[in-house]
């Protein structure tokens, strides 16, 4: 079994014994009722909007989203784990979603990644795709939503070694990194492999990969491009193996690392999700992660590029956080989160969902009742906000499904759905 591999399926276990932050948290006796802490009512809430998505599956990514067809309608694209490779749903602004995946299929995808952007620079959108086991997957696209894979399983094979374990990818994003005016792709691999760039020819087709100074060992749960430090170059955002990583471009995918600050926790593969955001308002793109020990942690940028971490922002989660995004859930003019995770170190189907509100100074708040559940989800992988029905506020996807720890004797909910949207909608203050 791959290191990464036999990783992920110690999570709920290890997650169980060292859940509690060791430092600052005592989890609550077994038995013992505990007085839940005030909170303030949530500025939206939100409700389901997912009719028509599978209510099955083991759904192991971030949930991706774009206009596939251009109907001016946002489209929704997610990929599963012990499946036939990525689906796509055509949305209709409603809640409403209608299967739209003819050519996307290949044999026995194990989760990863995925992205819209137009590769071949036709115009419509493409579908590129990070798989677990197989490595990276590219789909033009016709603007219908039919789809055409021009690209089949590609992987860094330059490196060596055992290729069973340098096959897969983790996580992909799609950005011109080097100012061609074509799109590449940056891949997290999933066990060896490291951090890889490859340049992508105007056609979709044609991919070279990027020889450089960036990690090629062990993996990255999630990549992400987005311009740091203003200097209108894409950057890459990992929550490498070894922690929460940036590095820098300098406009020809030549990197420089940024990691004044950040953390080296001495357990591998902790951080599995990261988000960059202004939560200060003070013009820095800060540094959200999940952590699944520790639950969602912030990093502010300083000036001349060091991190600051933040108070921690969710006390009231002892179980870890597996995925987060970021977004104005209230549009107040701050930066929201939306966590997945669990408020308690138990076993079975008691994760959960949870916006926190930020306060414009890199402070959150955790406000309930939401419409978000805080129990009854198997573990969940990724989350995604978006505004699919087009009013303004964003809302909320999550791909869920993966492994439950047996727990006899329980009797919690359990809640059906595995690929879910929830639509947002404001309350009144009342």
């Amino acid at each position: 079994m791959k290191s990464n591999r036999l990783l992920l399926a110690l999570l709920p276990i290890i997650g169980t014994v060292y859940g509690c932050k060791p430092h600052d948290r005592v989890a609550p006796s077994a038995g013992i009722a505990q007085a839940s802490p005030p909170r303030s009512l949530a500025a939206v809430r939100f409700e389901l909007c997912s009719d028509g998505l599978p209510l099955s599956g083991m759904w192991k990514s971030d949930p991706a989203f774009a206009d596939v067809n251009g109907d001016g309608h946002l489209d929704l694209a997610g990929l599963p784990r012990l499946g036939n490779g990525p689906r796509v749903w055509l949305g209709n602004s409603a809640g409403s979603w209608t299967e739209s995946s003819q050519g996307l299929e290949y044999e026995r995808s194990c989760g990863g990644g995925l992205e819209f952007g137009d590769v071949n620079n036709d115009g419509l959108l493409d579908l590129a795709v990070a798989d677990h086991c197989q490595g990276l997957f590219v789909y033009l696209g016709d603007g219908a939503g039919h789809w055409t894979m021009v690209v089949k399983g590609v992987y860094p094979t330059e490196l060596g070694g055992d290729p069973t374990m340098i096959a897969g990818a983790e996580d992909l994003a799609l950005g011109d990194v080097n100012g061609d005016g074509n799109l590449d792709i940056v891949s997290g691999a999933s066990d060896v492999g490291g951090i890889n760039v490859y340049l992508g020819d105007g056609t979709g087709r044609g991919w070279t990969r990027l020889a450089g100074n960036l990690p090629s060992r062990t993996w990255a749960n999630r990549v992400k491009l987005q311009d740091v430090n203003n200097d209108g170059t894409l950057d890459i955002i990992a929550s490498y193996a070894e922690g929460p990583r940036i590095w820098l471009n300098n406009g020809q995918a030549v990197w420089t690392p940024a990691l004044q600050g950040l953390p080296s926790p001495m357990m591998q593969g902790v951080y599995v999700s990261v988000e960059m955001g202004d939560f200060n308002n003070d013009g820095l793109l800060d540094l959200a992660a999940a952590n699944w020990v520790d639950g969602p942690e912030l990093y502010l940028q300083e000036q001349g590029g060091s991190w600051r971490k933040q108070p921690d922002l969710f006390p009231e989660i002892l179980g870890g956080a597996s995925a987060l995004d970021i977004g104005d859930l209230d549009r107040d003019g701050h930066l929201d989160m939306v966590v997945a995770g669990r408020l308690r170190v138990e076993g079975g189907y008691v994760r959960g969902l949870f916006a926190l509100y930020g306060d414009g100074a890199g402070g959150m708040r955790y406000a309930q009742p939401s419409g978000l559940p805080d129990t009854g989800l198997a573990a969940t992988a990724g989350v995604t906000l978006a505004d699919i029905n087009r009013d303004g506020y964003p809302d909320v996807a999550a791909g869920s499904g993966l492994i439950v720890e047996t727990a006899t004797g329980r009797t919690e909910p359990i809640i059906p759905n595995r690929l879910i949207v929830w639509c947002t909608r404001p309350q009144s203050a009342d």
